[in-house]
């Protein structure tokens, strides 16, 4: 079996109906930044000593988070004042934060031309409609705000085809926008799954994997633009994460609580690992081919190895 426990790190407790959220890993700090939403903060994980180090608070409903290792910058959505943070990295000393869409959520980032993409979910109640804001994170100023064609979930930026990709719940779609212009959505992909949500890609080619609410995993060829639906998954999914380098792809899924590990050439099941309930999010850090998922009962970052 790839994936063994290797430890289990306690977290800040939240009410019971709270949990966590995106997470991401800056290596060269060896940190480990997890959104936690009903504590409105982003609890920072010392890899290395294997603890809890502190919160960064007051970021009012986080949801994502992205670490650019080039940049040496951490971004975090801040759902509940629709906003977007920027902070310097290691020191993690605050240097923006900017309005955003409505109930912003995924983040993706361009370091070459330092552009940050904000997907905001919207509000149909208030009618606030689902928005992407382009920003220059080198000076803090918004360089662009467009509708999205519906809800938008996780979104990337992929250097190989100069893109950024974004999921469209419904109707379900991945929306493209180029990287050099970033002012409107170039270009449709239909998904042949329901609710597309968790999204990465392939670094080194040119390949899109999409989780879908209706328990389908698709992988897109970008340049092609050929769409299939590869494997079945256990339940509906949330965040997805990609080893590179050991070619495998981990898909966090909260009912029943599971990870699932699939390899990815060729496409195969390796195994499904029990979590916890509601466990829905998770991270890899390739340095040590360590999973980090989140358990929101236990309050703990459930650290697994894979062999």
């Amino acid at each position: 079996m790839p994936l063994t426990e290797v430890s289990r790190l306690r977290l800040p407790p939240h009410p019971d109906d709270g949990g966590f959220d995106h997470a991401a890993i800056h290596r060269s700090g060896s940190r480990l930044y997890v959104a936690h939403p009903s504590n409105d903060g982003v609890d920072v994980i010392d890899l290395s000593a294997r603890r809890f180090v502190h919160s960064l608070s007051s970021l009012k409903g986080v949801a994502g988070v992205w670490v650019s290792e080039e940049g040496g910058l951490l971004f975090t959505t801040n759902r509940r004042e629709d906003t977007v943070s920027v902070f310097r990295l290691p020191d993690e000393t605050e240097l923006y934060r900017l309005p955003t869409g409505s109930r912003p959520n995924g983040i993706a980032f361009d370091a070459r031309r330092q552009t940050l993409l904000v997907a905001g979910v919207g509000h149909p109640d208030i009618g606030a409609p689902p928005l992407a804001t382009v920003i220059d994170a080198s000076t803090g100023r918004r360089l662009h705000q467009f509708p999205f064609p519906g809800r938008s979930r996780w979104a990337t930026f992929h250097a190989a085809t100069d893109s950024f990709y974004v999921n469209i719940a419904d109707p379900p779609h991945i929306a493209v926008i180029d990287g050099g212009t970033p002012s409107e959505v170039r270009r449709l992909i239909d998904v042949p799954g329901r609710g597309p949500h968790g999204l990465d890609q392939d670094p080194d080619g040119k390949t899109l994997y999409c989780a879908c609410d209706d328990g389908q995993m698709v992988q897109v060829d970008v340049d092609s633009g050929i769409v299939r639906a590869v494997g079945a998954l256990a339940g509906a999914p949330d965040v997805v994460w990609l080893n590179a380098r050991l070619g495998r792809l981990y898909v966090a899924i909260g009912e029943p609580g599971v990870v699932q590990v699939f390899r990815t050439n060729p496409w195969a099941l390796l195994e499904s690992v029990p979590t916890a309930e509601g466990a829905h999010t998770l991270t890899v850090d390739p340095r040590s081919d360590e999973v980090h998922v989140f358990l929101p009962h236990s309050h703990e970052d459930l650290v697994l190895r894979d062999s």
